[in-house]
């Protein structure tokens, strides 16, 4: 154990050391002693009125239970109490967008589970649905009542599902398939205006297209389009104008313009490169930027979105630079477009997750919070392994 740490699980501190080199810091501790010098002077953080709060759960691949948090822009995050259950292993987990209810899906028992989320962050066990197949990812549409679960290792299936008012979630019409054998592994994202289905299909390296029917149905795939080798986690702006596809084994980003009907072409200078293995990205609310932690090197990888949808390089920021062979894998944007959280793996804790905090800056760069760390009791972040809810 590092000799900053506390014990597993807990926020670790450390106090800021200066160097030769010029590093960004948090400023926490010059604002507290500033107020101790200076008796008259009151000291607020910076946007604290309007800093809301979120919960961030987490969960690992090679391990059962929900690591929950109540987090802040600013704060010290607290943990939430308890751990539901998730079953091991476990790629999927995301929240409906209302922020009442959160799904998980099992990976070996094939069946959707769901939890309500309590006011202080708290899950409470509710329905569980069985799964035709292999659950590999879960997304939800902005209105709330629909959700896509994609299944299967090979032949994969699109499983539309209605959320009722109680969490409880039904079948919507029969799966459907993709349509070629060797479509799976897949992950699955929908489009702001709620009319698409985008999903990556691993094997064939390809980017399905799906429509949208008005009652939460899907058709049939209407595109395929080329990617790089093992598209991963298709990611589309605010305005949902463009979208942006991981290639993990490529170590690249593939981007896409999408037209008003929905139809998909892959822009000039596109695919754009990233570290190796690249995972889970995000994007600002305001559609500025685009962030992508990397399984196999140090660093997450930033880029401003221009606006034709093109990526221009930022400045890479180290996710653990005091842990060597640390690396992140998923990340979540703050609902403020202020912060970025992101979540990777110590192999010198043998796999245990560990969470960090970015604050993005004006010109989109990332200032990672050194006072900050941690570790989760989860092990191995791989797949959509974190969700951050807004507090209601």
């Amino acid at each position: 154990m590092a000799s900053d740490s506390k014990t597993t699980g807990d926020v670790a501190r450390r106090v800021p050391v200066f160097s030769g080199g010029h590093t960004r810091r948090s400023a926490g501790w010059i604002m507290a002693l500033a107020a101790a010098m200076l008796p008259g002077l009151a000291v607020v953080p910076h946007a604290a009125a309007e800093d809301a709060g979120y919960f961030i759960y987490a969960h690992g691949f090679l391990s059962n239970g929900i690591a929950g948090y109540r987090a802040s822009d600013t704060g010290a995050p607290a943990p939430i109490s308890g751990s539901a259950d998730t079953g091991v292993p476990n790629w999927p987990q995301a929240a409906t967008p209302d922020g009442r209810f959160l799904f998980v899906a099992p990976t070996t028992e094939r069946r959707l589970l769901t939890y309500a989320i309590g006011p202080d962050g708290e899950l409470t066990a509710g329905a569980t649905l069985a799964l035709p197949d292999v659950p590999i990812d879960i997304a939800f549409a902005p209105n709330g009542r629909d959700a896509y679960v994609v299944t299967g290792l090979t032949n994969a299936k699109v499983v539309a599902l209605s959320i009722g008012a109680d969490g409880v979630p039904v079948p919507n019409g029969p799966a459907v398939p993709f349509g070629q054998a060797m479509d799976g592994v897949s992950t699955v994202a929908v489009a702001p205006d709620g009319a698409s289905l985008l999903v990556t299909s691993l094997f064939a390296r390809q980017l399905l297209n799906f429509d949208i029917h008005p009652d939460g149905t899907v058709s049939a795939p209407r595109q395929r389009l080329g990617t790089g080798m093992n598209p991963i986690f298709a990611t589309i702006t605010p305005d949902g104008r463009s979208v942006y596809v991981i290639n993990e084994l490529t170590a690249d980003v593939s981007a896409y313009h999408r037209a008003s009907d929905g139809a998909l072409t892959e822009m000039a200078g596109s695919p754009y490169p990233a570290g190796l293995l690249p995972h889970v990205p995000s994007i600002t609310p305001d559609g500025r930027y685009l962030y992508v932690p990397n399984m196999g090197s140090s660093f997450i990888s930033s880029y401003r979105i221009e606006s034709d949808g093109s990526l221009t390089a930022l400045p890479n920021a180290d996710f653990a630079p005091d842990k060597p062979g640390t690396f992140a894998e998923s990340s979540v944007m703050s609902p403020s477009g202020r912060t970025l959280w992101a979540l990777g793996t110590d192999p010198a804790r043998g796999g245990e997750e560990i969470l960090r905090r970015f604050a993005i800056g004006a010109d989109g760069v990332l200032d990672l919070d050194e006072s900050m760390t941690i570790y989760t009791r989860k092990f191995v972040a791989d797949g959509r392994t974190m969700t951050l809810v807004p507090r209601r």
